[in-house]
């Protein structure tokens, strides 16, 4: 494995766990919004994309003020497009191209005959990774804020916390 090989590998990994710790916080606000009584409590589980969809669906009807409904809402957003790029990248077919220095991704697009063809640097899966891990802050602030529990922490400070009823 050369360096470019070894820098996307390292990169798509590091956005496959934070994609999915995207998915984990957000089934935990779904299971808020739903208020079930615990969490994976209801099939089927949704991930990714519909997971999103679901939040949005049941956002509207959670009786939260309209302010925090937009900010989760504009979160929900950015971890759809997240998700979006995730799945391109993440099942996408690679093929560095040595004269332009950058990777060409092949994937299959739904609800066309052809497959998306786009140009990546090895940068974007890590600004991707990025992005994600300050969505999942967010997220998880979000969820302390409108759901959270009190507790104690690490060093038996008494503050919110947020939970999943498992």
């Amino acid at each position: 494995m050369d360096e470019e090989e070894l820098t996307i590998t390292l990169g798509l990994g590091l956005a496959a766990r934070k994609a999915a710790e995207a998915e984990y916080i957000l089934h935990g606000i779904y299971v808020h919004l739903i208020d079930a009584e615990k969490a994976y409590s209801r099939l089927p589980v949704a991930t990714g994309g519909k997971l999103v969809k679901e939040c949005r669906a049941k956002l509207s009807t959670s009786g939260l003020p309209a302010s925090c409904q937009t900010s989760l809402a504009e979160d929900l957003d950015a971890v759809e497009e997240g998700i979006r790029l995730r799945n391109r990248y993440l099942h996408g077919y690679w093929i560095y191209d040595d004269e332009s220095y950058q990777w060409l991704t092949l994937k299959g697009a739904h609800g066309t005959q052809r497959p998306e063809a786009t140009f990546v640097e090895s940068s974007e899966v890590w600004e991707l990774a990025d992005q994600l891990g300050k969505l999942c802050s967010r997220l998880l602030h979000w969820d302390t804020a409108h759901f959270g529990e009190e507790a104690d922490d690490e060093e038996d400070h008494q503050g919110l916390v947020s939970r999943k009823r498992i």
